[in-house]
């Protein structure tokens, strides 16, 4: 793949995952169907632990409890105030924010609620740690991609497709506004494209798309 790849590398990774019935991918699918269906039963504890069970398979899945991960020594339960998170009131806005179709002033008020809620996670987390360490932006990042799909996983390969374009890779808010705006302009059709989730009645956040293609960007060599 060169440099210069197009939106269709970005349907054809997503091709792989449909081919193969038990394809990494569809970690992040189960994990991200699960919580649109979730949203529903509230406070259901049942369901809050299946919840935070698919949650840490996804992660597990996607590589953060490895190596000197502090996740590794934790049970999946500890993902239950990450859940009770997600679920707040003030944050349902971000289940279904449309970005291309947000004003300035909406934009701004969008993102600063999605750090408040980057903020909430982290305090959350810390707090159950006894040492005290707290989540780095990656995990933060992949939780909210896993559940409400409206943020993009900073990982290595993401944030060098990122470095490629020239946009900065540092999860902050006017980073990620610069991306949205750069995403709006060169990426338009991942924008309108409506790719479904194999199987279900659900289609791929733009999000997803977006994260796809600067991660594709980014593992080339």
């Amino acid at each position: 793949m060169s440099e210069s790849i197009n939106i269709n590398d970005v349907f054809k990774e997503i091709e792989k995952s449909d081919k193969s019935e038990y394809h990494r991918g569809k970690s992040w699918e189960h994990c991200y169907i699960f919580f649109r269906n979730y949203k529903k039963f509230g406070s259901d504890k049942l369901m809050a632990d299946y919840a935070a069970l698919h949650l840490g398979f996804f992660l597990a899945s996607w590589g953060m409890l490895r190596g000197s991960s502090f996740l590794l020594q934790k049970d999946y339960r500890y993902f239950l105030p990450v859940v009770r998170v997600l679920i707040k009131d003030q944050y349902k806005v971000l289940w279904n924010v449309g970005y291309l179709n947000l004003n300035k002033n909406q934009e701004s008020e969008i993102i600063d609620i999605l750090f408040w809620l980057k903020d909430d996670i982290c305090k959350v987390m810390t707090h159950n740690n006894p040492d005290g360490r707290k989540p780095t932006d990656l995990l933060i990042t992949k939780i909210i991609m896993a559940t409400m799909g409206c943020v993009p996983a900073y990982d290595q390969y993401f944030k060098a497709g990122l470095k490629r374009r020239g946009i900065k890779n540092n999860f902050s808010k006017k980073a990620f506004i610069d991306l949205l705006n750069f995403s709006r302009k060169k990426l338009e059709k991942l924008y309108i494209k409506k790719q479904p989730i194999k199987g279900t009645n659900y289609n791929y956040p733009t999000v997803k798309l977006i994260d796809l293609y600067f991660w594709l960007l980014g593992s080339q060599k």
